[in-house]
């Protein structure tokens, strides 16, 4: 089954999205949709979003230079002779009507995975797409950094893409013949409607915790974007060790549940043993091996074993293709070192992940922590780091990470009230080549290191959204070089 774009009329348009009302002034069918003015073509339609940033409203006379013959607008505009306009309500919905129907519905023709939650959203669907690719044939992933199509990768713009670049790699997988594909959900792409009209076989939830509140203002909310998965999804999988996850279940009771501590959870993961830097575990009898330390392995691995028990794979045919399982990068991985010191490179940002990763560390152990917080985060968000820090005794190197619109000074003064009400040793280095510098000069023997917050991003946002290269992984080549 190919991937194809398909010519759409004005009327087609018309008939298959809510309008408030409309002008046609050509008969120029269109092959391509975007919210981005600089990608408009000939034959393109501009959906003009009015955004927290800026309002595509004022980039229509753009668009329109470029060659865009459609306006979605929802304010009033000025219109140009030639040109068709459509007002909307809602602009997100209309994008992702008209993207589903200028790419043909390739989701229909695969069968898709989401995951969301605040923590394992990457690895879970990772692990999946990799489970899936073993048992059922090729298979993809779209998520943090980029997408994986066959051995092609695509740098994408977000965790969740625009509907129409999603669109765009499901077209790409079917070209390949790749029916099966996993995808990172992100609240902020569910609320705006990114994965709008995607036929989705799997939703799963992971797990909640305090983040992205600057967006969504209050728990509540965030838990009820996350459950747009589930409202749109036709099966569904959850956590229920997380609050949220129980929650989740009550709200949709034919909700599939993984869990440590429910022995009522559909797969559990039993007689659990760890030694030697790895974790033993046997869920429905079957045995996995994780070559970790990290609780939250676990719960990744039941949401990936659990998803492909539901699709039709035998319990052994997932342990055999698990075995095979090399992991993702920048989760809990241990740098080689001559320094004798426990490196870890992790992605990790949020307070509960930051948790979970230092109550991994075996105990007695001396933690240090390279870390910044975005710019983007709530002054509560960052206490809160500072809390897990000073909650598990870490010696804190406060350094730099996409401050975006804030400045490092104020973001870092906010994780320090989080880190003084533990009384919480730390130091600040504004330059995050120095910080890594501090922590492995200062680190002894068997001590655990963490870089945390980048992973595999290659960029960091020192102005606004603007991306200035970086590569933590490069950077700590470099000081280990010096050392």
């Amino acid at each position: 089954m190919k991937g194809k774009i398909i010519l759409i009329s004005f009327e087609d348009i018309i008939s298959h999205i809510s309008y408030i009302d409309y002008k046609k002034a050509n008969d120029i069918a269109i092959e391509a949709i975007t919210n981005d003015s600089r990608k408009a073509n000939k034959a393109t339609a501009f959906v003009a979003i009015k955004g927290s940033l800026s309002d595509g409203h004022t980039y229509i006379a753009s668009a329109i230079k470029k060659g865009a013959s459609l306006i979605i607008h929802t304010e009033d505009v000025t219109c140009e002779e030639g040109i068709s306009y459509i007002r909307v309500n809602d602009p997100r919905k209309a994008l992702a009507q008209i993207s589903n129907l200028i790419y043909d519905f390739p989701s229909k023709k695969m069968e898709l995975v989401a995951v969301t939650g605040s923590n394992g959203k990457t690895t879970t669907s990772r692990l999946i797409a990799f489970l899936m690719g073993e048992i059922f044939g090729d298979s993809a992933s779209i998520g943090t950094n980029n997408a994986h199509v066959g051995d092609e990768i695509i740098p994408t713009s977000n965790t969740t893409p625009d509907i129409t670049e999603v669109n765009r790699i499901l077209a790409k997988c079917l070209e390949k013949n790749i029916r099966h594909l996993a995808l990172e959900a992100s609240s902020h792409g569910l609320d705006q409607k990114r994965l709008f009209g995607l036929d989705i076989a799997y939703g799963i939830f992971t797990n909640l915790s305090e983040e992205h509140l600057d967006y969504h203002k209050t728990m509540d909310n965030y838990f009820k974007a996350k459950m747009i998965l589930f409202e749109n999804a036709k099966n569904t999988l959850a956590n229920i060790d997380d609050p949220y996850g129980k929650r989740a279940k009550e709200l949709f009771p034919k909700t599939i549940t993984f869990s440590i501590d429910e022995e009522s959870a559909d797969y559990r993961a039993e007689d659990i043993v760890k030694k030697d830097g790895k974790i033993t575990f046997k869920i429905r009898g079957v045995e996995f091996v994780l070559n970790k330390i990290a609780n939250y392995e676990i719960y990744n691995t039941l949401a990936a074993v659990a998803c492909l028990n539901q699709m039709g794979a035998s319990m052994e045919d997932i342990g055999e293709a698990f075995k095979k399982f090399k992991g993702i990068k920048s989760r809990f991985e241990y740098i080689e070192n001559d320094l004798g010191i426990n490196i870890i490179l992790d992605f990790a940002h949020t307070p509960r992940a930051y948790e979970a990763l230092f109550e991994s560390v075996p105990k007695g152990s001396n933690i240090i922590a390279v870390f910044g917080i975005n710019g983007d985060r709530n002054s509560e968000f960052r206490r809160l780091i500072g809390n897990a820090c000073g909650k598990y005794k870490v010696f804190s190197v406060l350094t730099t990470d996409d401050p975006k619109f804030d400045n490092v000074d104020h973001i870092n003064e906010e994780i320090i009230v989080g880190l003084d009400e533990y009384k919480a040793d730390y130091v600040i280095r504004k330059e995050r080549k120095d910080a890594m510098r501090y922590a492995i000069k200062m680190a002894k023997p068997g001590d655990y290191v963490f870089l945390l917050g980048k992973g595999e991003e290659n960029f960091i946002k020192f102005h606004g959204n603007e991306k200035t290269p970086y590569s933590e992984r490069e950077t700590l080549r470099e000081v280990l070089e010096e050392l």
